[in-house]
């Protein structure tokens, strides 16, 4: 399996200072960006994959892995760990916020048969988990263009 090196960045929403919340206790999640669509192969950059979520019971960052991307080329799944959410943002009256992943383009490899000796076209699958194990929508993001 495929090591990769990540960051992830929150930025949390206070839904509401009550109890009640608007959202699902399944997490939900919605595609936002790429911040590229073209990266060299094995190079040194860094694509920032941006999607929303939202949890109704704000359970996602436990400390364990629960964020899923699976490269749609392969059937590899390569686990992500969401961070513990501080208390001070109140995560069981619900979260909203985007989360980015910073996937280093070194460990983006362009396949090896001949129809992809130039380029090659990926997109991510992408999931969460949160603690009572309920399993997020997959998500989609939008094509990436590898080059030599």
């Amino acid at each position: 399996m495929r090591k990769v090196l990540f960051f992830v960045v929150m930025i949390i929403a206070v839904v509401s200072c009550n109890k009640e919340t608007k959202y699902s206790n399944i997490p939900k999640i919605t595609f936002t960006a790429l911040s590229t669509d073209k990266v060299k192969a094995g190079g040194d950059s860094i694509v920032y994959i941006q999607f929303d979520f939202e949890d109704g019971d704000g359970n996602i960052g436990f400390g364990t892995n629960n964020l899923f991307l699976r490269d749609t080329r392969d059937t590899v799944v390569v686990p992500f760990l969401i961070p513990t959410i501080p208390d001070k943002f109140n995560p069981s009256s619900g979260l909203k916020g985007v989360i980015q992943v910073d996937y280093e383009a070194a460990f983006l490899l362009m396949r090896t048969d001949s129809a992809h000796l130039e380029t090659d076209t990926m997109r991510w699958e992408i999931y969460m988990k949160d603690k009572a194990g309920n399993r997020s929508n997959t998500i989609t993001t939008s094509e990436l263009i590898l080059t030599k």
